[in-house]
This record gives structure tokens, sequence and C-alpha cells, in this order.
């Protein structure tokens, strides 16, 4: 160190310490001993907008899920899970609502959320379509099965639909490799598949989706 106050020149003798993300595992632990780390301050505005949530009632949905977990041990993880079963993702004005009741750091929910691939913290259409592209689909052809949903809903896998639709995604197993190929959309589990039945396959879900949206507006 050299110089004055209010004029001071520092030469660090030793390199700046930092995390390869090539070598993380994700437990954390970096995270509970950081020198810098600091609680989030959320606004105390409670009327602040939420400006993802769809509708409004959605933020009684997530009050309601957060009151069904809050007596439990470890609850933040089955909050998570719910909220991102509802939305098909993480809005951040729900994770935000889950930080303000359960007086939890936003930044500990993001580590949560960011950790595991079952949640998503961007926006993800009603039906999530994944691709088995293990071993056993691999080999029956389910790469021609992915550039076939490719072609027929525009976008490439990790994408989204423009009408929020369809996510489509892929993955190494969904647990029927005696159907090969196979995915998944939903809930739903289709087997024995060829290129040429993905089109009546999506078509049926586009027309449910209609029938859906036409009833919800005949009983509103």
């Amino acid at each position: 160190m050299n110089g004055k106050p209010g004029n001071l020149e520092v030469v660090l003798e030793k390199k700046a310490r930092f995390v390869d993300p090539a070598k993380c595992t994700g437990c954390g632990t970096c995270l509970d001993v950081c020198p810098i780390r600091y609680q989030v301050q959320l606004p105390d505005d409670k009327a602040r907008a939420r400006a993802a949530y769809a509708k409004a009632t959605d933020e009684l949905v997530v009050t309601g899920i957060i009151a069904r977990h809050r007596d439990e041990r470890g609850n933040l993880l089955p909050i998570l899970l719910d909220i991102n079963r509802h939305f098909n993702w993480l809005p951040r004005p729900a994770l935000e609502q889950v930080s303000d009741e359960l007086k939890m750091p936003l930044a500990e929910i993001l580590r949560v959320a960011s950790f595991y691939n079952a949640f998503s913290l961007v926006p993800r259409g009603k039906y999530i379509i994944n691709v088995c592209l293990g071993t056993g689909c691999f080999v029956k052809g389910s790469p021609r099965l992915l550039e076939a949903l490719e072609r027929a809903l525009h976008i490439k896998h990790g994408q989204t639909t423009e009408d929020m639709l369809f996510t489509l995604e892929v993955v190494r197993c969904i647990g029927c490799c005696a159907l090969a190929p196979a995915m998944r959309v939903g809930e739903d589990t289709f087997g024995r598949l060829t290129p040429a039945m993905i089109p009546r396959i999506l078509k049926s879900y586009a027309e449910s989706y209609g029938r859906d949206e036409a009833e919800e507006e005949a009983a509103g």
C-alpha cells in the first residue's frame, strides 16, 4: 500500500478467489461461507405489481400452496414444486411472495429454484413435451421424432411456441424403454411412435386447449 489518505494505491499479492463453473457440484458451500453474502431486502409495499401473474387469482393460489405446507419441515421444496406444477414455471412475483411469507431471503429461494432441472425460471407452454433420447429410444429413432416435432412446432428443443401452448424438451429417460421410441406430453406417455404420428398428437392437444378456453369463456 502506497500513498496517503484520499490517494491510496493498493497492490493485491493474491489472485482473486472464484468458483470454477466447470468444477461446481452445486453443494452450496461457497454461498454458505461467502464473506459478502447479505439478505435480500424486499419492499414493504405488499401491493406491488406482480406482472408475471396471468390472472388476479394467482396470488391467492400461491397463498394457498404456502398455507398447505407452512407447518412442514423443509417446506420450501414442496412449495416450489406445487407452484411450478400450477404455472409450469416459477414466476418471480411468486418467489417474492414465498420470500415474504416464509421470511426467507429471495437469494436462498433462487438458489434452490435454479439448482433443480424440474424447475423453470422462464415461462413455459401449457403442454411440456419431453422427447426421450436415452439409448433405448435413440436407437429406435427418437432423433427423427424430435426433428418432426421441431418442424411441426417451428421451434428447437428448449424453446416454447409463440402461442405459449407447447414447450419442447429432451430427456434421457421417461421410464418406459419397452415402448421406445417414446415421448411424454404433460402427464401423458406415448410409445412406439413414428414421425407420421406427431401432427395428429399435436392437433389433439391444440383442439383440447381450444375447447377448454371456450368452456372457460362461456362460464365467465
